[in-house]
């Protein structure tokens, strides 16, 4: 294997980094009620819900996808679906947006996987990238998907009330960060590293995904209280034992009482509500296309069959930090 190959799916491409510094600036987006959607993963039945959650709302929710909204969507008219839903909403490019949108196979997923995440994994990841650029070529002739896939910014800022917001893929650094990781987050001895964040990036609070598991983490520092939440996926499980996906809420309003049921865990800090929401999208539908696009022995089947029917290992205690902290070890934790 030569060097190349080991780096696919590890290393984090230079054009991929941006600096905390960024972030000082005005307002991408207003909002009242605002859902982050990170990895979907090309599930149009989490999709679905998500648009019939944000029409519940008093105020009817923005949406902003976060990146990786494609992964298992290697049907043409299942990514044609989800890129046209999604382009009626804002977006950002995650690492698998970036890469169906260039023609460099040495990032491989651009995923940009630790040292805990076996090599197999790795593996399979690029492989599942390299189905999904040629379902995206296929389709692009007549939708430019790639086009717009690449034009998309790699973050924004929102604003919640008086609160100022960083929408991220990865985290403060990097499109593939994994800073924003749980461990990461919940890591004591990184307090002043995310202070000086905080401080550099003039804002009150982060909304992440990327990483292969969700957390929630406040800082007070002094400027005040600051935040980080991470939604893990919002196609896949994230704990174990269950099956919904999960979003961040980020609103001036409390969840309405039509959706509290699906409020899992949350905060009341830098003057919003920073929330949690599960997504009970239709399982059987799901587990159905999934083994239609991704038979038995396929590498997403492989990676992921086992987390989509079980959840991963890993509860909402160890999100918030109750618990001692646990390395994502594989994709399907």
């Amino acid at each position: 294997m030569n060097i190349s190959d080991v780096a696919a799916g590890r290393v984090c491409p230079a054009s991929y980094s941006y600096s905390p510094t960024s972030f000082a600036r005005p307002p991408d987006l207003l909002a009242d009620v605002l859902y982050v959607v990170g990895g979907l993963y090309g599930n149009r039945f989490a999709l679905a819900e998500i648009e019939r959650m944000a029409r519940r709302e008093a105020t009817p929710a923005q949406l902003v996808f976060n990146g990786d909204f494609h992964w298992f969507d290697v049907d043409p008219a299942v990514f044609e679906s989800i890129e046209q839903t999604v382009a009626r909403h804002t977006a950002l490019r995650g690492n698998v947006e970036t890469e169906l949108a260039g023609e460099d196979e040495r990032n491989g997923c651009g995923c940009a996987y630790p040292e805990s995440v076996p090599d197999a994994d790795v593996e399979r990841s690029n492989s599942i990238l390299q189905s999904l650029r040629e379902t995206a070529r296929s389709v692009d002739a007549s939708m430019k998907s790639r086009e717009r896939l690449a034009a998309l910014p790699m973050t924004c800022v929102a604003q919640i009330g008086d609160a100022r917001v960083g929408i991220v893929h990865g985290d403060a650094w990097a499109l593939a960060g994994w800073r924003f990781s749980h461990e990461s987050l919940h890591d004591a001895s990184r307090g002043e590293h995310f202070a000086a964040m905080f401080e550099q990036s003039a804002l009150d609070g982060f909304a992440s995904t990327h990483t292969c598991l969700p957390a929630l983490k406040t800082f007070d520092t002094e400027a005040g209280e600051r935040f980080v939440i991470n939604n893990g996926a919002a196609g896949m499980p994230n704990f174990e034992q269950t099956r919904f996906g999960l979003i961040t809420r980020l609103s001036t309003l409390p969840v309405p009482c039509e959706l509290t049921a699906a409020r899992v865990y949350g905060a009341d800090v830098a003057g919003i509500y920073v929330d949690a929401l599960a997504v009970h999208f239709d399982t059987d539908a799901w587990d159905r296309e999934f083994e239609r696009l991704w038979p038995a022995t396929s590498p997403a089947h492989v990676s992921y069959r086992r987390r989509l029917v079980n959840g991963p290992e890993f509860t909402a205690d160890e999100a918030l930090g109750r618990t001692p902290l646990r390395a994502c070890l594989s994709i399907a934790a």
